[in-house]
């Protein structure tokens, strides 16, 4: 098993994981529960949350203080993510795609899952579905293009710099 996450001491905070009902605390619980979201998925470098499993995990459950999050709770911290862009592929790993020298060159998704120019990255060894969605991501903000191959792993994916 991976190093154990340091989590922040909100995260002991009992009434954290009953979903605020005022919106200026609201917002922030959900502002903190996202941060540590990110936070524990790149720690350990996870990239999917099925919510109902998710919930007897360490992230969502607390036996120390005996409190869990929420089914309704987690959906709703995970909407507010998706519609704030932070459920998606995070900046750091934008900023790695920029800072690796991968920019304005045309890779394959095989190359940027496994190859050499990725090793040591965040998305190396990136389950390929994710990987994908991300590059859509990326697509979608004018920050690559894609080129159709013989097979998915054989696609041509080319970065574009921060302005486009």
């Amino acid at each position: 098993m991976t190093d154990l996450f340091n989590f922040p001491s909100i995260h002991n905070f009992p009434p954290f994981y009953t979903l605020q009902t005022q919106p200026t605390t609201r917002q922030t619980q959900i502002t903190l529960w996202s941060e540590i979201i990110l936070a524990y998925f790149m720690h350990h470098k996870l990239y999917r949350l099925e919510l109902s499993e998710s919930l007897n995990g360490e992230l969502f459950n607390n036996k120390g203080i005996n409190k869990r999050l929420k089914l309704g709770t987690l959906q709703c911290i995970i909407d507010a993510m998706v519609k704030q862009g932070t459920a998606e592929w995070d900046s750091q790993s934008k900023k790695n795609v920029f800072n690796s020298g991968m920019t304005n060159s045309i890779l394959t998704v095989y190359e940027i899952a496994h190859g050499d120019v990725t090793e040591g990255l965040d998305f190396h060894g990136l389950d390929q579905t994710i990987l994908l969605k991300s590059l859509d991501i990326l697509v979608k903000r004018g920050l690559a293009q894609l080129f159709q191959g013989s097979s998915t792993e054989d696609m041509g994916v080319k970065f574009f710099g921060t302005n486009g």
